[in-house]
């Protein structure tokens, strides 16, 4: 009993933060954005801490496993919620808000993520998926005073709820045909039976939600335009984190539970992938807001997510995360830049209120265009090296055709890219902008660190990864 609430530690430290939040907002008089954000701080740090000492043990075997790509996975969320929570420290003192329920339900969702990345159980996916969604969509409400809120959420409700139920009777639906909820039963049972009709519909239930929340096209809408309504805290969260849980969760059920599926949803996948990349390409031509822009440019990058792990070989799998890794570090950065992009104590969302920031915030403009090189996988950047390895893994199956469309798209990109910076650099400025704290510039240096570490010695990060990896690997 003991030893299984010790390798528990790691999801009771993310519970255990929540009553003690609880009691310090009712009973502590002093308390700022500050004091929740180092309660979060503390416990995510413990998090992570058993996280890594228990990698490979589960106090429920057969419900939940833990190995090294698992661990992989939920220590890159914890890393990115460290860092997300820090900056969203600076926003909620700089609006003198509570900020409680942010951290409360940022852990839940953090807690719910890493369910649903551990589980072989489908019911607990199921559950794990609703649950970090609700949490997600009362993170949107936190904004409600901030912008036009009850058209965009009571959408992104409507479809998280109909997301959630599809999946459960998908779920359902294999239950009652193999008898288990258990995903390698399941497997074993579809590797020795002939799937009908009903079969790929109950399995499009499963793969339809987790593509939502990635947010590939066409199913962003949501996603792109709660990015530009809600505030940057949520944002930020919302858009990093649930697309590292749902690509692990994805690529976990594609490899091991559904291959006998294969030859079925290659072609889907291709599809989806393509689209996404001339849909983001395109829209972020023609986006005025800031994050709706960078949303878009998230949704390309997804579609060559997409593309890099077909048709699932070692190589593609390693090269598909080497650039999801690259594509959130460039992402976190630019979402740090947002945090100095400020005005008369407003956060700036629009592409014409940043003209002429070079000439008040040269450094803040310098590294955002570092950060636009590297989403378009320019060299010497790590994500130029992972598109490489997707490009080369597309030619070795002789994927032409997509080859094809990611370079026109990426044209597409490109040009969105320079409209962004002649506006920051050559035309007039437009407002004063106020003074970004120095934690700012503390997390743009630390993410510059691991830019040029990657620059400088990529097999570091490749070795690293490939052998983390191998639990999915065939």
């Amino acid at each position: 009993m003991l030893a299984k609430i010790v390798t528990f530690s790691p999801e009771m430290f993310l519970i255990l933060a929540l009553p003690l939040m609880g009691l310090i907002s009712r009973y502590r008089s002093s308390k700022t954005a500050k004091t929740f954000y180092s309660v979060s701080k503390i416990m995510l740090l413990l998090s992570m801490l058993a996280t890594i000492v228990f990698y490979n043990r589960s106090p429920f075997p057969l419900l939940m496993q833990n190995n090294t790509y698992t661990t992989l996975y939920k220590i890159f969320i914890e890393l990115l919620a460290f860092g997300t929570f820090f900056l969203s420290c600076k926003w909620f003192l700089n609006k003198n808000r509570s900020s409680a329920m942010y951290y409360a339900l940022g852990l839940g969702v953090i807690l719910s993520l890493n369910v649903m990345i551990s589980t072989v159980h489908f019911g607990i996916l199921v559950g794990g998926y609703f649950v970090a969604s609700l949490l997600q969509y009362f993170m949107l409400k936190l904004g409600a005073e901030d912008y036009e809120y009850e058209e965009g959420g009571f959408r992104y409700f409507a479809f998280m709820f109909l997301f959630s139920a599809i999946m459960l009777m998908s779920v359902l639906w294999f239950h009652a045909q193999t008898g288990s909820w258990n995903y390698e039963m399941v497997a074993k049972y579809y590797a020795k039976h002939a799937w009908n009709i009903k079969d790929i519909m109950a399995f499009a239930g499963i793969l339809l939600p987790l593509l939502f929340m990635m947010g590939v096209a066409p199913l962003h809408f949501c996603k792109i335009e709660l990015s530009g309504l809600s505030i940057l805290p949520v944002c930020m969260l919302n858009n990093l984190l649930p697309l590292v849980a749902s690509y692990a969760v994805l690529l976990c059920l594609l490899t091991d539970v559904f291959a006998s599926m294969q030859a079925i949803y290659l072609p889907f996948l291709q599809i989806v992938a393509i689209i996404s990349l001339l849909w983001g390409a395109i829209s972020a031509i023609k986006e005025e807001n800031l994050r709706r822009m960078f949303g878009y440019c998230g949704v390309y990058s997804l579609g060559f997510i997409i593309l890099g792990i077909l048709p699932f070989s070692n190589n593609g799998i390693t090269s598909s995360f080497v650039y999801l890794v690259s594509y959130l570090l460039t992402m976190w950065g630019v979402y740090t830049v947002f945090f100095a992009f400020k005005s008369n104590g407003e956060y700036l969302s629009s592409i014409s209120d940043i003209s002429g920031v070079f000439a008040q915030k040269p450094y803040v403009s310098v590294l955002l265009t570092v950060f636009i090189v590297s989403m378009a996988g320019s060299p010497p950047m790590l994500i130029f090296l992972g598109k490489l390895q997707v490009i080369d893994n597309m030619m070795i199956n002789h994927a032409y055709a997509e080859v094809v469309v990611a370079m026109l798209a990426l044209l597409l990109l490109i040009n969105a890219f320079f409209k962004m910076i002649r506006t920051m650099f050559f035309e007039p400025r437009s407002k004063i902008f106020d003074h970004a704290d120095r934690g700012i510039y503390f997390c743009l240096f630390v993410n510059m660190i691991f830019f040029l570490i990657g620059m400088l010695n990529p097999a570091l990060f490749i070795e690293r990864f490939e052998l983390l990896l191998k639990p999915i690997m065939r």
